[in-house]
């Protein structure tokens, strides 16, 4: 109402005792279609004053009063009405002056005016500056030309039309077109056909010439010759008529909004390019990428390639890659999971070939394990089911790798596997000679890591003492040698006896309550007197643990520290657990512990690990720790 009425009174300035008698008025005349101007019916006064307080509470007018003492209220919205009426008239006569700052009175309010510095402030504001509604924009030029004002909803590329209108307006006058043609072709030798076809384009097809501003290229040289030639003829007068100032401020303004689309247009492309090269890094070994690793990738020259996109860019990039591509289909980008929560992205179509890859590493892991731990149960007489039993074979092949080769065992156990068998696999496995599915099934550990049970039994005894393979020899070395087991009850309830130290569980066998004790006795004994050899007078178990740990873990954040520890830790504890029912105290010494702590240290979880002579006192350390402690 407060705008309406300024608006037909032609004055910013409203007497609010006239206001209230036109409000009365008002009310009564279209009180049936508003029944909520009813409040202004009888002595609207009161209610209009704290209304205006309100507003003037919210900084939206300021009260004053008049040198005949009555209340007035000052409205800055009809300036900005006042220029939105402007900008109506440019559109239709491109003759019309911007309004400029210094029609404004000197008490305007500051809260309704932005300043906007074009050479600082422009290109933001496109992108998607502050487009509050209600305040005045003041765009500010590098030189002496006067500031422009404009309503904040009129949209940048609203106000680069009416420049160029403004431009138009310019050439259609006199003998300018023919001018500035002519200055411009000698300054662009050989590009004469190309700048007559630009500027018949920009005079009679205003459209087109706008979108190919946009898209830069050959436009980009043929504003900024076009702006810079007619800025520099108006330079030199001292005197400007009101049409030339605002010619002048076109020019600008479309100087500038030309170098933004340029800018724009390069760091698109840049984006592109960085986006391509961000595909191609997903192609290159290792193949599966963590997050962090996704944002440190870089291009040829080494340059980060986060930074020639944003964040968001990488979001929506990975997003597209991993979203659903179709019912028992997959996307062209995978994601997989290991035991500790670190989440993996590899491309659909690098899954065989890193299969294939970690295999051949895993192998080796897991044919040096199973060796190591068959060789010492031979070597003490014994046997596990592992050696006779396929199944369990596959067992022990499984828990390896999952304590050796975790990557592996995480992209085999990925829930897009079972997709990649039924959508068929048989092209990659083809170009890579390496097959992961029998009969659209995945092929079993032992399958995919080509280890042979009995290969690797045969291989194993040869290393044994030669007298091993003299049976009469070897019989009486285990008739000596072999652990006693007491003879069993058959009413005797049999079951797995439990290891607990921290975290650590493990089956004993089927051994009597009384085997059980004395095992885990002569277990404890045999770490304790290692423990004498490991630990120097003077010193503690706990001691020497804390000093390899920070010797190997150097990690600074205090949470990344401990989760490493712990990760480590967990893998020591989960190999124990596994193998504990192999471990007799008669046998358990020094090269025990040592040939356990070596085997962990040479897993490629370990093996990144810088220090590895501290870590291998650590895992030595952590050992007779957890197996003094059994409980």
């Amino acid at each position: 109402m407060l705008r309406l009425y300024t608006s037909k009174q032609n004055s910013p300035t409203v007497i609010i005792p006239d206001f209230c008698d036109y409000l009365q008025k008002y009310a009564r005349h279209y009180l049936q279609e508003a029944p909520t101007l009813a409040v202004y019916l009888d002595d609207p006064q009161a209610t209009v004053i704290q209304e205006l307080e309100k507003l003037e509470a919210d900084s939206k007018i300021q009260l004053h009063s008049d040198t005949k003492g009555r209340r007035t209220a000052f409205v800055p919205q009809f300036f900005v009405d006042r220029i939105a009426l402007r900008y109506r008239e440019i559109d239709e006569h491109a003759d019309v002056p911007y309004p400029l700052a210094s029609e404004l009175p000197a008490g305007f309010p500051q809260n309704f005016m932005k300043p906007i510095y074009i050479t600082t402030d422009l290109s933001a504001m496109i992108e998607g500056g502050d487009r509050a509604a209600g305040i005045l924009h003041q765009l500010t030029f590098p030189d002496e030309t006067p500031p422009i004002l404009y309503p904040s909803h009129l949209s940048h590329e609203k106000l680069l039309d009416y420049a160029l209108g403004k431009i138009r307006l310019f050439l259609r006058k006199d003998e300018s077109r023919d001018y500035i043609q002519k200055r411009m072709m000698v300054a662009n030798p050989g590009k004469e056909m190309t700048i007559k076809n630009q500027l018949i384009q920009f005079q009679t097809r205003p459209t087109e010439s706008l979108r190919a501003m946009k898209h830069a290229g050959e436009s980009y040289l043929f504003w900024n010759y076009m702006c810079s030639f007619i800025r520099q003829d108006f330079a030199k007068k001292n005197e400007k008529t009101p049409e030339e100032i605002a010619l002048i401020q076109s020019v600008y303004v479309v100087e500038y909004m030309n170098s933004h689309y340029k800018s724009k247009a390069q760091a698109d492309l840049q984006r592109e390019t960085a986006l391509k090269n961000l595909e191609l890094a997903f192609q290159k070994p290792p193949y599966y990428f963590d997050m962090e690793t996704i944002t440190r990738f870089t291009d040829s020259r080494g340059v980060p390639l986060l930074g020639q996109y944003r964040n968001t860019d990488l979001e929506a990039f990975i997003n597209e890659r991993t979203g659903g591509s179709g019912f028992n289909t997959l996307p062209p980008l995978v994601v997989f999971k290991t035991d500790n929560g670190n989440r993996y992205f590899l491309l659909k179509d690098k899954i065989i070939p890193l299969v294939m890859k970690l295999c051949n590493e895993g192998r080796v892991i897991a044919k040096d394990m199973i060796t190591k731990d068959w060789y010492q149960l031979l070597k003490d007489f014994r046997q596990e089911d592992a050696m006779k039993n396929q199944l369990e074979f596959e067992k022990k092949v499984v828990a390896i790798c999952k304590a050796g080769a975790p990557i592996l065992y995480s992209v085999l156990n990925a829930t897009f596997i079972p997709l990649l068998a039924l959508e068929g696999s048989g092209s990659a496995e083809r170009e890579s000679g390496f097959k992961i599915f029998e009969h659209g099934r995945l092929m079993s550990y032992s399958q995919l890591l080509m280890l042979n049970r009995q290969q690797l039994l045969t291989d194993t005894r040869i290393m044994l003492p030669f007298w091993y393979t003299i049976p009469i020899i070897s019989s009486i070395v285990a008739f000596f040698r072999r652990p006693r087991e007491p003879k069993r009850r058959k009413t005797e309830v049999q079951g797995p006896a439990k290891l607990v130290s921290e975290e650590l569980t493990a089956s004993t066998g089927q051994d009597s309550a009384a085997a059980k004790q004395k095992r885990k006795e002569e277990i404890q004994q045999a770490a304790k007197a290692i423990q004498k050899k490991l630990v120097p007078p003077g010193s503690s178990l706990e001691k020497e643990i804390s000093s390899r740990l920070d010797l190997w873990n150097r990690t600074l954040d205090p949470q990344q520290k401990e989760n490493l520890t712990e990760d480590v830790n967990s893998l020591i504890r989960d190999y124990i657990r596994r193998i504990l029912k192999t471990i007799r105290g008669s046998t358990f010494d020094m090269a025990r512990v040592d040939n356990l702590a070596t085997a962990l240290v040479d897993t490629p979880s370990l093996m990144k690990i810088k220090n590895r002579d501290a870590l291998l006192d650590y895992v030595k350390l952590y050992i007779v720790n957890l197996l003094k402690n059994i409980a």
